[in-house]
């Protein structure tokens, strides 16, 4: 009988010992591959100041970006319109018409084909903005592809004295995939800048 129970707390403690182990050694983990991702950018809410200074013209924008003027000859202006926040810039660039109306739209129509051309863009969308009571005719375009340097760009002119051209660029090789949240809000910012524009 003494047996019986020895033999019977050797069972229970091996039993106890076999779960024990058993519970301790680390399973081998199946890799699985993750899915693909980007970092979550957060985006502010937009808020506009209005522009009016030396320039012919007016237009509300964004309270996140920088603003930098520089005259240049026969009446040109060279507009920086920075966003530190998104290491990027509009460039925006004013000319006087000059019985040049037809090159200098020309000149952007090529501007926004280069990006077909270098075969960065698979399509180009553009959409026309005609404002007759404003003055306001042009055309903003919308370039989309992955390596696309410039996503946005547009032109507008009051078709006998003024004419500005425009275009998004980031300050690094862009992957457009992954900025497409900021491509979107920046867009809608520089559409508002297009909304708001007068001439003076």
């Amino acid at each position: 009988m003494k047996l019986l129970k020895i033999n019977i707390f050797l069972a229970i403690i091996l039993v106890i010992i076999l779960l024990t182990t058993q519970g301790c050694v680390e399973k081998e983990a199946v890799p699985a591959p993750k899915p693909f991702g980007y970092f979550r950018i957060s985006l502010p809410e937009a808020q506009y100041q209005k522009w009016d200074s030396i320039l012919p013209c007016t237009f509300d924008y964004s309270q996140l970006a920088n603003i930098k003027i520089d005259p240049q000859e026969d009446g040109k202006y060279w507009i920086d319109l920075t966003y530190p926040q998104f290491n990027a810039s509009m460039k925006i660039t004013y000319f006087p018409v000059r019985n040049n109306l037809r090159e200098l739209i020309e000149n952007d129509e090529k501007m926004v084909m280069f990006h077909v051309d270098r075969r960065k863009a698979d399509d180009v969308q553009y959409s026309v903005i005609e404002d007759p009571k404003a003055q306001i005719y042009g055309q903003i375009y919308d370039i989309i592809g992955k390596e696309v340097a410039s996503p946005f760009q547009f032109w507008v002119t009051d078709s006998s004295q003024h004419y500005v051209r425009g275009a998004l660029y980031f300050n690094f090789t862009p992957n457009n995939d992954s900025l497409a949240p900021v491509i979107q809000y920046l867009r809608k910012d520089l559409l508002h800048i297009v909304e708001t524009w007068s001439w003076k």
